[in-house]
């Protein structure tokens, strides 16, 4: 029997642009979960770590990070570590590989730098698929054996997409590989979320990176009893910070109170990075919309991160949306002033005002009267 720990996408240096001011809070987080695989390593007594692909986000990731990887790994000594180049860090002469803060890695860790087999003692076999660069249309896994009279257990360890969606995609690898070449199992990275297909796995990326991505955040630990025995996978969660999506349809308070109560069972919002883009194309009530603000007020001051994506909705102009009176002539007034004309009368005296104050204020009166926005 053996127990191993499968991880990938650890894209330590990646920019996380997309988190504004936060960008650095969150590559700071990779590290931390980085730290947290070393432990949970430890914890289930694992007999080797398998690192399947993009430990690192590019070739140019400054050598304090690439050190501070180092020393990450180093923590796993005497734990065997099998670390494969993946397409954004593959194996080319001059990349990350060669630096001279990767020199300073254990001998525990073996870089998998050939398309070969690497044994992990008379019973276990590792088939590695190093990439070498950072597109292709070719199955970097086509190059494994079949299995003829071996009774070890055979693992692949490749980095690309299992050719299982219709489409072109980069580095596919055929969905059978596992039952082509006799695998026991196909530890792969390059997908960011948790999939398991049979015996072939992603363990998505340990640390999420952006929006969307699906249950992200974890490492796997698989155990083989022997060769043709199904794996036993146990998907573990090492990550700390959740990217989570909203598009939530606003038109009553009651709306926004469903939202914030979708929100808050998220977990801390210290740790939250969200992205909310509220429908407010059929709300009418002005509280509803005070209670918006007031929401987005809050989690700007309480979440991790928060782009708050306003639709910019616009009135609707040639619709007889406001009735006659007053109102009608406000919003004349309004219209006007955007019209670039100063109005006669009533209104005159916010003719220099900003335009987007004014085209704001003429939004909520159309909303007031009970008008729709586009």
């Amino acid at each position: 029997m053996v127990r191993f720990l499968h991880t990938a996408d650890w894209q330590i240096g990646m920019k996380a642009a997309h988190a504004g001011e936060k960008a650095s809070a969150v590559r700071q987080k990779r590290f931390e979960a980085a730290g947290r695989v070393v432990e949970l390593a430890r914890e289930k007594d694992v007999d080797f770590v398998i690192l399947a692909g993009d430990t690192f986000e590019h070739h140019n990731v400054d050598n304090a990070a690439v050190k501070r990887t180092v020393d990450i790994l180093n923590r796993l000594d005497p734990i065997p570590v099998y670390v494969l180049p993946g397409n954004h860090d593959p194996m080319v002469p001059g990349g990350i590989w060669d630096r001279d803060a990767w020199e300073r890695i254990g001998p525990h860790v073996t870089l998998l730098r050939e398309s070969q087999e690497y044994r992990f003692n008379d019973d276990v076999a590792l088939y590695a698929c190093p990439l070498t660069q950072k597109q292709s249309g070719l199955d970097p896994t086509a190059w494994i054996p079949r299995r003829e009279d071996d009774d070890r257990i055979r693992i692949g360890v490749a980095h690309g997409s299992l050719n299982i969606l219709p489409g072109t995609v980069n580095f596919p690898i055929a969905g059978d590989r596992p039952e082509q070449s006799g695998l026991d199992y196909l530890a792969l990275g390059d997908w960011h979320g948790h999939r398991i297909f049979g015996r072939s796995a992603y363990p998505g990326t340990m640390e999420p990176t952006n929006f969307g991505e699906h249950d992200p955040g974890n490492v796997l630990v698989v155990e083989i009893d022997g060769a043709g025995a199904e794996p036993r996978i146990e998907a573990c969660r090492v990550n700390s910070l959740t990217w989570k999506t909203l598009e939530p349809v606003i038109t009553t308070a009651d709306d926004v109170e469903a939202l914030d109560a979708a929100i808050c069972s998220l977990g801390t919002l210290a740790a939250l990075l969200l992205k909310i883009t509220p429908d407010i194309s059929g709300c009418t009530d002005g509280r509803a919309l005070e209670h918006l603000e007031t929401l987005q007020e809050e989690l700007r001051e309480s979440a991790f991160f928060l782009d708050w994506v306003d639709p910019g909705y616009q009135p609707v102009i040639g619709e007889n949306q406001i009735p006659d009176g007053i109102l009608s002539q406000v919003d004349e007034t309004l219209a006007t002033i955007l019209d670039g004309r100063i109005p006669e009368g009533l209104g005159h005296q916010f003719a220099d005002r900003d335009p987007e104050v004014v085209q704001a204020a003429r939004m909520l009166l159309h909303r007031l009267a009970g008008g729709r926005s586009a």
